[in-house]
């Protein structure tokens, strides 16, 4: 007889369990009917692509099940072209998985610049000047001209052009005003010629030779270029032609 009262409340004990499962597998039931997403978030953050190549991010995305869409390219001065500038949404953010959108801004590269002016400067300070526009300087050219030596007098291409960022740049710089007569360098042995144009502020360029005609003693000027007389400015080099 003394088993009796155990069993019974053995018995009310499995019916109590019974109607809490039942409960709970009610709730769940009626959250299901009620909100029919999964109880267990699938929401993935958004990883970080800026600065990836666009194909390489759109492959990551495609492959985690995003749908992509590529905005046109817009310029940066740091992000590489054809890199990702910028994504929507930004990153972190969270998403579901293969049901989230996600749109990517490619850099087309730095913006094109203005070529700076630079005319009236130093060819020095011109250098400084370029390098600062993001500009460099290739080559440096020389013309006679009545601004003073060494003075900027043109760049090729020229100021106030839209270029890529790197470009390089052609200084024309002034040789100065040709207030110098070139002298009369023929019959005279090279070494007089070099001293003859050194006093007349001019530099001796380049020395090729001829075969000599009869009469003529080797070493001695037979041709030059300029030719005697003409206006040339100071600094500037006189070639000459010298018999075998």
């Amino acid at each position: 007889m003394t088993i009796l009262p155990r069993t019974v409340k053995g018995r009310e004990w499995l019916r109590t369990l019974s109607i809490l499962g039942s409960a709970l597998l009610l709730g769940y039931l009626v959250t299901l009917l009620i909100y029919p997403a999964p109880l267990v978030p699938s929401d993935v953050a958004l990883d970080r692509f800026l600065g990836l190549p666009v194909d390489a991010a759109r492959q990551d995305l495609e492959r985690e099940g995003f749908r992509v869409r590529i905005d046109n390219p817009v310029p940066d001065p740091v992000i590489p072209e054809g890199h990702v500038v910028w994504q929507d949404p930004p990153p972190g953010t969270l998403l579901p998985r293969g049901g989230g959108s996600v749109r990517l801004t490619p850099s087309s590269g730095p913006a094109p610049a203005a070529v700076p002016d630079v005319v009236g400067f130093d060819q020095d300070v011109a250098r400084q000047v370029v390098s600062a526009a993001g500009f460099r300087v290739s080559k440096v050219d020389s013309l006679v001209s009545v601004t003073e030596e060494g003075v900027v007098i043109a760049t090729r291409p020229e100021t106030g052009a839209f270029l890529p960022p790197g470009t390089a740049l052609e200084l024309v710089v002034s040789r100065g005003a040709a207030d110098i007569r070139i002298p009369n360098l023929m019959g005279i042995p090279t070494e007089d010629a070099r001293q003859r144009l050194e006093n007349a502020g001019l530099k001796l360029g380049t020395i090729s030779t001829r075969a000599a005609r009869r009469g003529v003693a080797a070493g001695t000027v037979v041709d030059q270029r300029p030719g005697a007389g003409m206006m040339s400015p100071k600094g500037a080099r006189v070639s000459i032609v010298i018999s075998q």
